[in-house]
């Protein structure tokens, strides 16, 4: 039983056995059922063609019996069919009927005197007729014996007859020949079948199992590893069509892992880049911040002694506004190069909101810039670090008011709130003059800025601190103008379940 299973389970496997077997199938039966079909059809053929010879015959015989009745010799009919049945070797009996329906003259003893036939008066002409007694393997010939040879073949049935000439010929010729004829189509439909699964079976192993064969050698070579694999041979078939899909994926692969390795190369040059920029940050803080809080006591000393100087104390002014720019950017080269741990938790994000629009609020009081807010009332809450979370909100918001103050006509700064796919969104739209089209994929490049006095890090930090969240920025600039940064955060999962998972 284990065997049989296992012999099925390989044929369920091979390709193959699952298209020869079902085919052989097939064969086998369309070929017996055409040989069934020949022999029936010719075996018929050849029994109605025995069965008119024998009604043939007959007629001769019937012929020869009353020429020898007319010459006088009545005495010589039973001579006569004793001769004929061992003539002819399918003959089993010849024997005369009276017109009264009984056996008179006989090769066979035993019919003599007996009536074989019950409505023979009805028979007329020559007729074939089953064996009386349901004898099988035999039928018998009824001959009418009329008066004149001449009107044997053209009888008129209102003439007297002289009886009928009964013969019994044996059906075993024929059943013989049906059954030769049958082993030698059967034979022949044998050599058939296995030259069409021969044929079968080369053509499916040339045209589908070998061509899929190289397919799936391919497919494994390019799965070791070896993406220059070729495997398409040109052909125009399905098979054809699956290797070039093959390779077009290859292709497509290809493409994908160069860029994927080129995106790598990139962050290995941008964490050296960041690792260069922490030592040197690093050094400057020790290096500057110092000297730059005591130039910043000093210039507010000297901004003192020349307060009654107008001409001088705006050189001091400007003086105090570069030093604290300074202290600002060192600050944030500070907080890029050695970034703190984000400290996850669930958070309400439209409170974070709330309190940086607060402080958008003071810095722009006389900027001309409005602020709107659309906060979804039942937003769930996300998994954030509030205070990162309020920084990025903060350098996205002021990079928005110093785009729209730099037009020198305002603008508006709406900030929207909503759930989106089991996440947290909040969108971050200004009316300002957008983002130029050429400088679009270096927005979160450190140190890239179109300001005159930015240190381009504000969105470079807030990029990090999101993607540290598990989150995504980005934005689209809409043709009607302006800019929108969407944020997409976490959900936190709820307290009942993050106690589940915690135990």
């Amino acid at each position: 039983m284990n065997v049989l299973r296992r012999v099925y389970h390989e044929l369920d496997g091979s390709l193959r056995a699952r298209i020869l077997v079902p085919t052989a199938l097939l064969f086998a039966l369309t070929l017996a059922a055409m040989v069934a079909a020949a022999v029936h059809f010719y075996g018929s053929d050849m029994e109605q063609g025995r069965e008119e010879r024998a009604q043939i015959f007959a007629r001769m015989v019937a012929s020869g019996v009353s020429n020898v009745m007319l010459a006088g010799r009545p005495q010589d009919v039973s001579g006569l069919l004793d001769a004929l049945v061992a003539h002819r070797s399918d003959l089993i009996s010849a024997s005369l009927i009276n017109p009264g329906g009984v056996v008179s003259v006989s090769s066979s003893p035993g019919l003599l005197g007996r009536v074989p036939w019950e409505e023979i008066h009805r028979v007329s002409r020559a007729e074939v007729m089953p064996s009386p007694g349901g004898q099988e393997g035999q039928y018998a010939v009824l001959q009418p014996l009329v008066n004149g040879e001449t009107c044997i073949r053209c009888h008129d049935p209102r003439q007297p007859l002289n009886g009928w000439l009964d013969l019994r010929f044996s059906r075993e010729p024929v059943v013989s020949s049906q059954e030769q004829l049958a082993k030698t189509m059967s034979f022949s439909a044998a050599a058939a079948f296995v030259c069409l699964l021969g044929i079968l079976l080369w053509l499916l192993g040339r045209e589908a199992v070998s061509p899929l064969q190289r397919l799936v050698a391919s497919m494994k070579r390019a799965e070791a590893g070896e993406l220059t694999v070729r495997a398409d041979e040109g052909r125009p078939d399905e098979v054809g069509v699956a290797a070039r899909g093959f390779e077009a994926t290859l292709t497509a692969l290809r493409r994908s892992q160069a860029e994927l390795e080129a995106f790598y190369r990139e962050r290995m040059v941008r964490a050296d880049r960041f690792a260069a920029v922490g030592e040197v940050a690093t050094g400057l803080a020790h290096e500057i911040k110092n000297p730059l809080a005591g130039l910043s006591g000093a210039l507010e000393l000297l901004a003192e002694d020349l307060s009654g100087d107008p001409r001088h104390g705006e050189i001091v002014r400007e003086m105090q506004h570069q030093v604290s720019r300074l202290t600002n950017t060192m600050e944030s080269l500070l907080s890029f190069a050695r970034p703190p741990k984000a400290k996850l938790r669930s958070t309400d994000v439209n409170a974070s909101i709330e309190k940086v629009l607060f402080l958008i609020r003071q810095q722009s009081r006389n900027g001309g810039i409005q602020l709107g807010s659309a906060l979804a009332p039942d937003l769930p809450r996300a998994l954030a670090d509030p205070s990162q979370l309020e920084q990025v909100f903060l350098n996205v918001c002021l990079n928005a008011c110093q785009a729209m103050s730099a037009r020198g006509a305002g603008g508006t700064l709406t900030v929207r709130s909503r759930a989106a796919d089991g996440a947290v969104a909040v969108d971050i739209e200004d009316s300002g003059p957008g983002i130029p089209a050429d400088v679009r994929g270096q927005v979160f490049k450190p140190f890239f800025t179109t300001k005159r006095e930015g240190n381009g890090l504000g969105l470079a930090i807030s990029a990090r601190i999101v993607a540290e969240h598990g989150g995504h920025i980005g934005y689209r600039c809409p043709p009607e103008g302006g800019t929108v940064f969407t944020v997409t955060l976490q959900q936190a999962r709820p307290e009942g379940r993050a106690a589940e998972h915690a135990a």
